[in-house]
């Protein structure tokens, strides 16, 4: 019994160092997956090719092969799960298109929208309008030539002041 006992403790000293050495080994055991996998499946693998799927790491493959991998399923597969996207299958028609116009009414919104709260704040002048633009070209990712270039759309289009009657008509 003694022996046994022994035994039993060595074995669990000996895999707790390994888990702590080596902790996806743990994980790994914890959700069914083989470390190694045969070579039946590694040739398997190799003869399908590429399919347009997501590639899974060799050590994830599920301990059953009845068992699909999560991340070869496609978005039909999950349509009533919420909020899971494959964007494998993602066109470029799904995205939404902005126009320039509306970039630079959103832009020029935003200077509108900081211009009036400085000056609520009783803060006006040179510095505060260079203040306003880095805020801008800080919240929008621009870049000098790009917020110059907005600059002269906004100038030529009168942009600022329909911005400003717009927000006028909305209070």
């Amino acid at each position: 019994m003694k022996i046994l006992l022994k035994s039993v403790l060595l074995v669990f000293i000996i895999l707790s160092i390994y888990f702590i050495v080596n902790p996806s080994a743990c994980s790994n055991v914890l959700m069914g997956r083989v470390a190694h996998p045969s070579a039946d499946e590694l040739a398997q693998d190799q003869a399908a090719g590429p399919q347009g799927e997501l590639l899974v790491p060799v050590g994830d493959r599920p301990l059953r092969s009845e068992n699909k991998p999560a991340a070869t399923t496609n978005q039909a597969d999950n349509s009533d799960v919420v909020g899971i996207t494959d964007t494998n299958t993602l066109t470029e028609e799904q995205l939404p298109r902005y126009s320039q116009e509306d970039v630079d009414y959103a832009v020029a919104s935003r200077y509108v929208e900081l211009e009036n709260e400085y000056t609520r704040q009783g803060k006006t002048g040179k510095d505060v309008a260079k203040e306003i633009s880095a805020t801008v070209m800080e919240d929008f990712e621009m870049t000098e030539k790009e917020w110059e270039a907005f600059l002269e759309r906004a100038t030529a289009s009168n942009l600022f002041n329909k911005v400003r009657e717009d927000l006028e008509k909305t209070k």
